[in-house]
């Protein structure tokens, strides 16, 4: 984006920033923009917040307190994980207290749109954004109202994007495609879990692991990741005669949903009055691929750096630069490390998979990794993990 496509306001709805999508990044940016003091406005195209969503949901212990975030939405506390080998020999990892909640995302979602409306911001449901150009003095948006009713265009000194990966709006603004992507497939169902399950193996888990989640009532997420045919892999996993015997076949399930999960980031997350938030720009960690809090984290700089260009008005790529400057000196260095590790793990064979899960038994390891481990800061452990000869050996082997 720049000036050669500038053209003239004609447009009525006029704000101070808009931000396109209500998830988790989104929201945040707005919340913090509105309580500054802004008019915001949040483009959302789905009929309402939180739904359809497709994660996890199992959020870092530490974004809690970050974003003093209610305690109501926490279905279970992870302090266990029981990993499964690819030959099915399983291993219960403990930790003396919990390193992360399971939330519901819907819900998650949902109150985090519920704060955003609360500190001011405006949010608008069922507008899909099919255009954004600068235009004098400021950006228009262009978004379908509905199904039944004409585009509307709107206004803003600002842009924020935080469409999650895989959208085309991100190339129609000039910005380089993110470098790698997985598909995260899950489905919620009758399957009673008392913990975190995660599975290894390349017939099981082709991009890493699955995972069963538990939500309580008996009620678990079941998911994985993967390049292709996600339905078709999730299937395959939910046949697996461990899986497939503690399924309620007469309970209700989801249909199977598939996302978008980049592997590594944007070389550029800004331009004139534009900034990207959160998974649209590669804010994610490479290493179990969760991105709310990385997004929430990212969509706080943005709103920082969005305020004081908005009261010197300076929103063009130069002054916006600082957003750029201040994620990577966050996130940065997490994430080209687990996107080392990714590499490394992908190229690994199930028998190198089962010796580092035997090695992982060995208490000195385990001890380790409890010392370590931290669910939203993977750098410590990779670093620390890789300093033992012997799963060093394993890994350079891969």
């Amino acid at each position: 984006m720049g000036s050669k496509g500038e053209e003239a306001l004609t447009v009525k709805d006029e704000f101070d920033v808009l931000i396109v999508g209500a998830g988790p990044a989104g929201l945040t940016t707005a919340s913090s923009l509105a309580r500054a003091g802004f008019h915001v406005g949040v483009l959302e195209e789905h009929v309402e917040i939180g739904n359809p969503v497709n994660c996890s949901g199992i959020l870092g212990v530490e974004a809690f307190g970050r974003f003093d975030l209610s305690s109501r939405l926490i279905r279970h506390s992870l302090d266990s994980v029981e990993f499964v080998s690819p030959r099915g020999l399983r291993w219960e990892f403990r930790t003396d207290k919990p390193l992360a909640h399971v939330v519901d995302r819907g819900e998650f979602d949902a109150e985090l749109g519920v704060a955003a409306r609360k500190a001011g911001a405006t949010v608008l449901l069922e507008h899909r954004v099919t255009d954004i150009r600068t235009v004098f003095g400021g950006v228009a948006v262009t978004a379908s109202e509905g199904s039944d009713l004409e585009p509307r265009t709107l206004t803003s000194r600002v842009v924020v994007v935080a469409t999650g990966a895989g959208m085309p709006l991100l190339s129609k603004l000039g910005f380089n495609d993110i470098p790698a992507k997985l598909l995260g497939v899950q489905a919620e169902l009758d399957l009673p879990a008392s913990q975190v399950e995660v599975y290894f193996g390349h017939k099981w888990a082709p991009e890493g692991f699955a995972w069963i989640v538990p939500l309580g009532r008996r009620r678990s997420k079941v998911g994985l990741l993967c390049r292709r045919d996600g339905p078709r892999v999730l299937e395959r996993f939910l046949s697996r005669p461990d899986i497939a015997e503690r399924i309620d076949i007469n309970g209700p399930a989801t249909e199977i949903r598939t996302s978008v999960l980049p592997l590594g980031f944007l070389s550029k997350s800004y331009a004139d009055r534009v900034v990207v938030v959160g998974e649209a720009a590669g804010h994610l960690k490479p290493t179990t691929c969760g991105g709310i809090y990385y997004g929430m984290l990212t969509g706080e700089i943005a709103a920082d750096v969005i305020a004081s260009g908005l009261e010197q008005d300076r929103l063009d790529s130069a002054s916006l630069g600082a957003y750029e400057t201040r994620w990577r000196d966050l996130l940065q260095d997490e994430i080209e490390t687990g996107l080392k590790l990714r590499r490394s793990f992908k190229l690994m064979s199930d028998w190198g998979i089962e010796r580092l899960m035997s090695l992982a038994r060995h208490e000195g390891i385990a001890s380790m990794i409890r010392e370590k481990a931290n669910f939203d800061w993977h750098r410590g452990l990779i670093d620390a993990v890789l300093q033992n000869t012997t799963v060093g050996r394993i890994l350079g082997a891969a």
